[in-house]
Parts: structure tokens; C-alpha cells; sequence
């Protein structure tokens, strides 16, 4: 394939490309799995993943305290929760935005956003030394929950 100026441009960006390419297939299997069981909305135009509903789900099940790797991950991100991008004029700005008082949700919400700042652009300038926390916490987070949920569990079994 030749691409000369898409390698350039790639190859200026200073990522943990293993990381990050675990996270994105993580993260897609993740959500797969979730819209092929219950955890689903939509109708005939779109289907999404539910998190919300799968966060409430699980959340009774879900105890943080039990490796101290899992309260690390999850005490990070409510300590440093991601930022919201938004359009302010013409300019993109990430944002503080509302905290979630159901726990389980909030992180959901979370690590849907670390995905979406990261996948959806605008994400390579800015919080980059942050960006490996997020993703590697994340990952901790979402490696108990996939084992909370026997449909969810599984359906990523069967991806």
C-alpha cells in the first residue's frame, strides 16, 4: 500500500500503538458483544450499545476493592475523570463535565469518552501523558465486567 504522506503523518504520533490498538479491539469486542444480547437500543435506522443499562446491571456485582489493580483503575479515573470535547465558536475544547452519582454509570460514561476522545480525533494534542492511564485503567475495568455479565461474557467468548 502506498501512502506516503498518511506514514509521515503517522509516524509523528507518539502513542503506545500496542496499547492503543488493545483498547480499540477491547473496546469494539466489548460492544459487540453487548449489542448482540440485551444490552442494547435502537430500532431499524441504528443500533447502539447500551452501557448504561449493562452498568446497571452489573453494578451490585461489581466491588472494586477486590485486587488492589482494580481500585487503582477505578480510583484513577473518578479522580481524573476524562474531559467532554466540545464546539465553542470555531474552536474544539475538552471540558469538565457533570459527575455521575451512580458509580458503575459514570465509569461506563468514562470509558466510552477515553474511546471517543481518542478514536474521534482531536485527542493526539492534548493529555497525551494522561492518554496510557486511561486506556490501561480502562482496560482493568473492563476486564472484570466482561466476567460479570454471563450473556455478555459469553457472547466475547464467541466474537
Amino acid at each position: 500500500m502506498n501512502t506516503p504522506f498518511l506514514d509521515e503523518v503517522y509516524a509523528r504520533v507518539d502513542f503506545d500503538r500496542e496499547l492503543v490498538f488493545k483498547f480499540f479491539t477491547v473496546f469494539s469486542l466489548f460492544e459487540y458483544a453487548l449489542k448482540n444480547t440485551k444490552f442494547r437500543k435502537g430500532n431499524n435506522e441504528k443500533v447502539e450499545a447500551d452501557w448504561e443499562l449493562f452498568a446497571k446491571e452489573i453494578h451490585d456485582h461489581f466491588d472494586p476493592s477486590i485486587t488492589p489493580e482494580l481500585q487503582e483503575a477505578v480510583n484513577y479515573l473518578l479522580a481524573h475523570p476524562t474531559k467532554k470535547q466540545i464546539l465553542s465558536g470555531k474552536n474544539l475544547l475538552f471540558v469538565e463535565s457533570g459527575i455521575v452519582h451512580h458509580q458503575t454509570i459514570w465509569l461506563a460514561m468514562l470509558i466510552n469518552r477515553t474511546r471517543n476522545n481518542l478514536f474521534h480525533g482531536g485527542k493526539f494534542r492534548y493529555d497525551r501523558p494522561r492518554d496510557p492511564d486511561l486506556i490501561s485503567h480502562s482496560l482493568i475495568i473492563l476486564e472484570i465486567w466482561a466476567q460479570l455479565q454471563p450473556e455478555v461474557k459469553e457472547a466475547l467468548r464467541n466474537a
